[in-house]
Order: C-alpha cells, then structure tokens, then sequence
C-alpha cells in the first residue's frame, strides 16, 4: 500500500471552520493558522501544503518564501483573494505548484491536489522499492550498481517531481545524486532511457497538458506555471515532445 502523509492547510483563523469540511476524501487534513504551521509541517513529515493568505497576498508571498526555503520537497498551493499578474507570477518563482484565487472553485483545487498527492506518491513508492537494504549487498562489500545506484537516480527523479516548476540545473541533479556530472548524466540516460534535461521538459509538458484541459487558463499561465518563462521556449518543447503546439494540441480537446 502507498504511504500517505498529512495536508497542512495555513490559513487564517476565520478561516479553519471552512477546511476543515474540505472534500479531499480519504485525507488526513490539519487545518492551522499561519503561526502554528511551521511547527505542524517540522513535527512530522507531509505530502502537501496548501497556503491561503486571504486578502494580503504580500504575508502569503513572505510565508510562500519562508516554506519553500526549509521544506523545498513540499508542493505549496498558494491561496488569494486578491492577484494581480505580479503576484501570479512572483508566487510561481518563489516556488507555488498551482495558484487560486478566491471564491474558490472546490472542483479544480481539490483535482489539482489528487494529481499532485498521486504523482509524489507514484514516485516515493517506487523510491522504496527500489531501495536496498543493509542486507541485500555482496557479501564481499562491494554495492550492486542497479540496486544501489538506481535508488541515486530515483532521487533526483523525485525533486524533478515536486519542483518541476522551479529552475533546476544539471548542476544541481549531480549533487543531488552524489555524482559527477558526467556520471550522472551517463547513469541517467541509461536507467531511464534519456537525459535528465530531456526528462525535466517532459515532466513540464506532461504537466502543461493537464493545465492546457482547464478552459479558464490561459497557454501563457499554463507556461508559467510549469517552469517555462516565454510562450516561444514553451512551444518549441511541447512541440519537440508531442509534435504539436500547445495551441493545436488546446484545439483537439475543446
């Protein structure tokens, strides 16, 4: 059976009655305000964080900032009742999944977060799995490359999963995975069958393709919130990927 862990919801005091009745089935919800959630997420290890900020969009963005700085892993929902195209924008850099403003569309939020709670699950399932025990290595002490290396890769497969959307360097996977680069690179194309750049866009795309199905998003919003700055660079991948534009693949489904 797949592990689940905790949803924190942040949200304002007059606010907690209202989540506390969230459709999320099959949850374990933990409604908090602001000052007692940095405490609820270091106590305890959770799948999800969604961050209502109400009207002050600027104390979300702080909040926003601060999580992402010490829980990097956790997908943030970022909550509004006010935006503008700045704050939409300042929130995906700072590190928000998906944005909502306010009155909530309970369909769409709960939907985005059962996509985001199967993915990182999907992956942290196979991370187990695939991980070798202390008694499953040679007995002359040397590790086996696929069970100890894979575990390796399947961790930086899971960073691309849950901060896809965010800049992530090569760089940054080598280190990640303990690795020089050019290892990494080799070990990655080899497991799983391209390079870890490559895999990075696909994610992305795989992602822009779900966003793309919601008629009250734009192509633009839907690039943005997959990680991708212009529509031009956007195009140009999701082209590369599924042989067609974001646009002519939008046509097809409405």
């Amino acid at each position: 059976m797949i592990r689940k862990f905790p949803i924190i919801i942040a949200c304002a005091p007059e606010d907690v009655s209202y989540y506390r009745n969230f459709p999320l089935p099959s949850e374990e919800l933990q409604v908090v305000h602001y000052g007692q959630a940095f405490c609820s997420v270091l106590l305890q290890e959770i799948d999800l964080i969604i961050l209502d900020c109400g009207f002050d969009p600027r104390l979300g963005l702080r909040l926003l900032e601060d999580f992402k700085a010490r829980f990097s892993s956790v997908p943030i929902l970022f909550v509004t009742g006010q935006s503008s195209e700045e704050i939409i924008l300042r929130a995906f850099k700072l590190g928000a999944r998906d944005f909502f403003q306010k009155p909530l569309s309970v369909f769409n939020v709960s939907r985005t977060t059962m996509e985001l709670l199967k993915a990182k699950r999907e992956v942290r399932e196979h991370l187990r799995v695939t991980t070798v025990s202390e008694s499953e290595q040679p007995a002359n002490g040397t590790l086996c490359q696929v069970g100890v290396l894979q575990p390796a890769i399947m961790k930086v497969v899971c960073h691309i999963e849950s901060n896809y959307h965010m800049a992530i360097s090569l760089d940054q996977m080598a280190t990640l995975a303990s690795m020089s680069k050019y290892h990494f690179v080799r070990l990655f194309r080899r497991e799983a069958g391209m390079s870890p750049v490559r895999y990075l866009k696909f994610v992305r795309i795989q992602r822009a393709k779900e966003l793309l199905k919601r008629a009250d998003l734009s192509i633009l919003s839907a690039a943005h919130r997959v990680g991708f700055q212009d529509v031009s660079n956007f195009n140009k991948n999701f082209k590369n990927i599924e042989g067609c534009t974001p646009s002519q693949f939008r046509a097809m489904l409405f």
